[in-house]
């Protein structure tokens, strides 16, 4: 027995380096078949990826245009209408004693729940007041005589007539006159534009340029016709409006826009980007893009990859911005599916059709108002205000038609075409008022906008920015275009995006230099040709920045019209730390204390980095101790020449320095 256990135990051995071998390599395989899944997974998966990128961001085919498809009721004219007619605004007597009538036999209201405020929609109550005004108070005389204040004209395109304001400003040769086109949204109508037009057609300080306004009633809307049969969208609206401007005489214009106002911008600078000159915006979004719906959910994970963090407020989180749309957009939908139900009880009531509009004056200027009772309407508007836009639908029945176009938009035909993927290079500014319906954060914007130069921020307001804040819309579209100018005038001179730095000791004035502005912009200096100027190193959080930005502002409204100055202003952050931000920020800033005169990029003024403009300040007009800068807000005047002729240190205030640049006027 013991002579075989060797045997045994070198067969035992022998069968367990066998079955070692065999699971070796049975492991071997299975590492090589997880291996070879591995990659190829890892090659599907990138290959998906890269498949799904290029979806995402190929656009499409650009839609094939009818431009001259035909709209209007048959049988077709064989020589269409080319004329432009003179048209004005009636409120007739039979419309008048129809419609108050209708106001003194209304049936009583059920009164409201306690305490609801706006809640639940229309408070009954303030409804009746609002009412009684309509039918009692409001002079609808005198509301026709106001509606006529600017020139209206209406012109047949595509069958359809369309309604439009004109207003032409009274300016001399000196100030360019620039075409804008101004395009309401819905339960909007012209009668948006009539505080700012005025605004807009006089002269800003330091503004060479003013608007000639062309206001249309969109068709469907007001005193434009409504097309007879379906399938008239928003690509077709456009097509309109486009015939239109070159029916006035006008290839090339800038556009502003809100709510279906901006998608027309939109549908405008991607059809006609060669007619575009600029697209501003009180509703800077996208309808349909699917890297929205990406970008807005990554936002829920990592607010800050997507929004400014004291922006995402307006944002996030994501579950109280859908509450709100959810409890804002019933209307949407209603109007998307089925317009001429609603529609046919607006027309036959006028108390109903004024609680559906005004309605949205409320909740969508401030979403809290809707806990007033009176749905805290007076705190930003007139009830004659509100009612002058009812009486636009009222009196030309086209609550019906106007509501039909949130059918042909929210529809599988318009949102196949998927016109927000289709990129546009027309340079474009929006302006975000807090409390807008929708926030969109800038890199969202660029996915179709490729040249979107620039988001306002403004910590008040809401959808109806023309009626709520006309001065703050104005100048911002001041604004807009003046850098839409800028841009235009840099693309045409690419040469002047990179230029060779001037060298300060052979420099004869400051036209020899370039800077940059706050928005990274190259301008040149020999602009401010014939200009005093007023040149600052600023500071957001120094002990001077209240002093010197407030007078520094007094001086430019004071004397930018009357005596031609200019004030330059250059953030620096070289005293004590105190010009941190970044260049949103610094904007962010101007804008908060409402700064007219020019701001520039953030540069050094001393050292071997100080910028080029400022060595030839300090070696042309040397200080008490020396070439170099002190401290925040040294000043220098420049007469009309380009040349330093005077230097102040941070001490003197810009109100004091009045005397001193009479000199040089």
């Amino acid at each position: 027995m013991a002579n075989k256990s060797p045997k045994k135990e070198k067969d035992a051995n022998k069968k367990k380096t066998n079955h070692n071998e065999k699971s070796d390599k049975k492991s071997s395989i299975l590492s090589f078949t997880f291996t070879k899944l591995l990659f190829i997974s890892a090659i599907f998966a990138a290959l998906s990826s890269y498949y799904a990128y290029k979806i995402f961001t190929t656009p499409p085919d650009m839609p094939k245009l009818d431009l001259q498809e035909y709209w209007g009721p048959y049988p077709m004219n064989s020589e269409p209408d080319l004329s432009i007619r003179p048209f004005e605004i009636e409120f007739s007597d039979i419309m008048i004693n129809d419609l108050k009538e209708r106001l003194l036999h209304r049936r009583p209201f059920p009164p409201p729940l306690e305490e609801v405020g706006f809640t639940y929609g229309f408070n009954s109550h303030f409804l009746t007041r609002v009412l009684d005004y309509w039918q009692n108070k409001y002079n609808f005389k005198e509301r026709e005589q106001f509606m006529n204040k600017f020139d209206h004209f209406i012109t047949k395109i595509q069958g359809l007539d369309v309604h439009y304001i004109h207003v032409k400003p009274p300016v001399s040769e000196d100030i360019e006159v620039l075409p804008l086109l101004m395009m309401h949204g819905w339960p909007g109508s012209v009668r948006e534009f009539y505080e700012v037009i005025p605004k807009l057609t006089t002269p800003q300080p330091g503004k060479k340029f003013v608007f000639e306004i062309i206001a249309p009633s969109l068709p469907g809307f007001g005193f434009s016709q409504a097309p007879v049969r379906p399938g008239f969208g928003p690509v077709e609206m456009a097509i309109v409006i486009s015939n239109l401007m070159k029916r006035i005489g006008y290839d090339k214009y800038y556009i502003h826009g809100g709510d279906f106002g901006h998608v027309m911008g939109s549908m405008l600078v991607t059809f006609y980007p060669q007619n575009v000159l600029g697209f501003h915006t009180t509703t800077p979004l996208l309808l349909f893009h699917p890297l929205e719906n990406i970008f807005t959910l990554l936002g829920t994970l990592w607010p800050s990859l997507i929004v400014e963090p004291q922006l995402q407020s307006r944002m996030y989180p994501l579950s109280e911005h859908l509450l709100r749309l959810a409890e804002e957009s019933g209307y949407l939908h209603l109007q998307a599916t089925k317009p001429d139900t609603v529609g046919i009880a607006l027309t036959d009531s006028p108390a109903g059709l004024a609680a559906y509009i005004i309605e949205k004056f409320s909740t969508w200027t401030n979403n809290a108002y809707k806990k007033s009772g009176d749905g805290n309407l007076l705190a930003k508007f007139s009830l004659t205000h509100l009612l002058d836009n009812v009486m636009v639908y009222w009196s030309t029945n086209t609550i019906t038609t106007s509501m039909r176009t949130y059918a042909e938009t929210l529809n599988k035909r318009f949102i196949a075409m998927r016109l927000d993927e289709i990129p546009t290079d027309v340079p474009t500014w929006g302006i975000k008022f807090k409390h807008e319906l929708v926030f969109h954060p800038d890199c969202m914007l660029k996915l179709k906008f490729k040249n979107y130069l620039h988001s306002t921020i403004v910590e008040d307001g809401g959808h109806f920015a023309a009626m709520e804040n006309p001065d703050i819309l104005a100048t911002d579209i001041f604004d807009a275009v003046d850098t839409f100018l800028q841009f235009h005038n840099h693309t045409k001179n690419p040469e002047t995006k990179e230029r060779v730095p001037v060298n300060p000791n052979t420099a004869k004035t400051i036209y020899d230099f370039s800077v940059k502005d706050i928005y990274g912009r190259a301008v040149k200096l020999d602009k401010y040709k014939g200009f005093v100027l007023l040149i600052v190193n600023v500071a957001s959080q120094c002990g001077l920045t209240d002093t010197n930005y407030n007078q520094l502002n007094e001086l430019y409204e004071k004397y930018a019209k009357s005596r031609n100055l200019r004030i330059l202003a250059f953030p620096c952050n070289q005293f004590g730390g105190q010009e941190p931000g970044s260049e949103k920020e610094i904007i962010k800033f101007t804008k908060e204390r409402n700064i007219k005169f020019d701001i520039f990029e953030k540069i050094e003024v001393n050292g071997e980095s100080a910028h080029p403009l400022w060595q030839f300040l300090k070696q042309t007009q040397s200080g008490t101790f020396g070439d170099f800068i002190k401290w925040n807000f040294s000043k220098f005047i420049v007469d009309k020449n380009g040349i330093p002729v005077e230097r102040f240190g941070p001490n003197v205030n810009p109100i004091d320095l009045e005397p001193y640049l009479a000199k040089y006027w």
